[in-house]
């Protein structure tokens, strides 16, 4: 059995809400504790926003699209340039290998730094310093990449893509800020509060050692059912205490717990969860965009348990349709029941060479108060050259996977 499909339990009059497992190489499943709580796995993150120029830079696609548009209002007299969303933006850094020998071939001659930008927004451009026919493209983002490198590599092609697995949008000959000294995210510790030790930790708490054990947080719901995991983290216990709660269990302290945690702000859709599985639909619509991108995670988490329905017409509530997370939700929950998940490879969107995913059967979907969507996500475009709103590309490719789509 994968340790997702288990229930845990204990006998113990405090609900189970986390256990920290680790798998041997065998398959051999280690439950280090069982815990009635955690303090310090909801973390707002350390503003990350930068300012980012794009270097005598060609864009093409949407990218020369937002751009030529900045370019015109920067002409206009009425004011300055209004901030432009891009959408997801990927940059690569192809670059020589230090010391590598060209005689082992192009892939060992050569690296690659990968780096996301999230959010991006273009905030102007002008004729580039470096070549007067380029172009400088301010942009705010949140760039997520090799952080660890301080510098730039020498002799780099910089290559600009649209979102991951999407098609290219350009050059340019270096991103200024990009490699910016910035220091290296820390991780807060994490607290376990009324921890039941395994015997394998309760040997770890008598002769503390450090080793590379590694554990898996499963985050339970109230039938012991798991609900959530976060990612596999060092099992670094720094102190421990009688705990809070009583009843001989004991509070650990992680030196680091997950890297990735959830923002406070979506504690809620995880206390709604607890509860169960949702039952009524459009519970999700409650929320903010992050609460529905968390709602949308924890449906495919779930993977559907009681399967896809069956009916060959179904229906989407597109009333609360006013961000690309409330999207995700309503498809999921029309495709699947309240707290369902279509799993859809979104990159496809972006023109990543997946395809996507087939649904079980083909089915006629009717869209109920589609104008909801097309209004506010009018802005929106992921395709490469910018000229497709984003729910066109959404029915286009439901479309391609042999959905067929009623708008209401």
């Amino acid at each position: 059995m994968l340790v997702e499909e288990a229930v845990w339990t204990w006998e113990r009059a405090l609900p189970l809400k986390y256990v920290l497992v680790s798998e041997e190489w065998d398959g051999e499943l280690i439950v280090w504790a069982r815990c009635a709580d955690a303090d310090g796995l909801f973390v707002e993150p350390a503003p990350r926003r930068e300012r980012l120029t794009l270097m005598g830079c060609a864009p093409t696609g949407r990218l020369r699209k937002a751009v030529e548009g900045a370019r015109r209002q920067s002409l206009a007299p009425d004011g300055p340039v209004e901030p432009v969303g891009l959408g997801q933006l990927d940059i690569i850094v192809d670059h020589p290998e230090p010391g590598a020998d060209p005689e082992h071939g192009p892939f060992y001659a050569h690296d690659a730094h990968h780096w996301t930008l999230l959010d991006p927004v273009l905030l102007g451009c002008r004729p580039s310093a470096l070549d007067a026919s380029l172009l400088d493209v301010t942009i705010e983002a949140e760039a997520d990449g090799p952080v660890w490198h301080r510098t730039g590599p020498a002799d780099a092609r910089w290559r600009l893509f649209n979102g991951t697995g999407g098609a290219g949008l350009g050059e340019c000959r270096r991103v200024d800020g990009l490699y910016a000294g910035r220091p290296v995210p820390s991780v807060p510790p994490l607290r376990l509060i009324g921890c039941e030790p395994g015997e394998r930790l309760k040997r770890r708490l008598v002769r503390s050692r450090a080793d590379g054990d590694r554990v898996t947080l499963l985050a339970l719901d109230r039938s012991g059912r798991v609900m959530r995991h976060q990612e596999h983290m060092p099992l670094g216990v720094v102190a421990s205490r009688p705990s809070m709660v009583g009843g001989a269990l004991v509070d650990l302290w992680l030196r680091e717990g997950p890297a990735v945690r959830p923002v406070p702000a979506v504690r809620p859709v995880w206390d709604a969860w607890f509860e169960g599985p949702p039952t009524e639909r459009g519970s999700w619509a409650a929320y903010p965009p992050e609460g529905r991108a968390e709602w949308a995670a924890f449906a495919a988490a779930r993977q559907n348990a009681d399967g896809p329905l069956l009916d060959p017409v179904r229906h989407l509530d597109g009333r609360h349709i006013t961000d690309v997370p409330a999207l995700v939700c309503a498809l999921g929950e029309a495709v699947a029941g309240p707290g369902g998940h279509y799993h859809q490879c979104w990159g496809a969107l972006r023109g990543c060479v997946c395809g996507g995913e087939w649904p079980p059967a083909p089915f006629t979907l009717i869209w109920h108060d589609a104008e909801v969507a097309r209004c506010a996500l009018a802005s929106l475009s992921v395709d490469t050259a910018g000229e497709t709103p984003y729910v066109d590309g959404v029915l286009q490719l439901l479309n391609r996977v042999g959905i067929t789509v009623e708008l209401r």
